[in-house]
């Protein structure tokens, strides 16, 4: 029996065990997509611009919705393409390359919200 208590992880074999679980890579990613596509649409309907060319371009055939969720079905689909023909060891690349993004737009897109409601 040992009184010893468990050395903590570091930092680069924490990230490695985080992106070996490639579950949480693409549940961090779908709460992105959520986040980024929810806060838009508030955004929007509070009187904030959509500043992406690409969704500005869509919005009249397919509507402020169909045009975010359009789009971002698009992305998802190359990713997870590009996730099952890269070797395994680069695969966590893919949701963490298409998280982010999604992540720091629902991130901005709550502060402008919060900016605009509370001044």
């Amino acid at each position: 029996m040992s009184h010893e208590l468990p050395l903590p992880e570091t930092s680069r074999a924490a990230l490695a065990h985080a992106v070996s679980d490639e579950h949480v890579l693409w549940t961090v990613t779908m709460l992105a997509f959520v986040l980024d596509v929810l806060t838009t649409l508030y955004g929007l309907g509070r009187g904030l611009a959509e500043l992406n060319p690409v969704v500005l371009a869509l919005i009249p055939a397919f509507g402020p919705v169909g045009a975010l969720i359009s789009l971002k079905l698009v992305v998802l689909a190359v990713a997870v393409v590009a996730w099952r023909v890269l070797p395994s060891r680069y695969r966590g690349a893919i949701p963490i390359g298409v998280a982010v993004p999604w992540g720091v737009a629902g991130l901005m897109n709550t502060q402008l919200i919060l900016v605009t409601v509370f001044g």
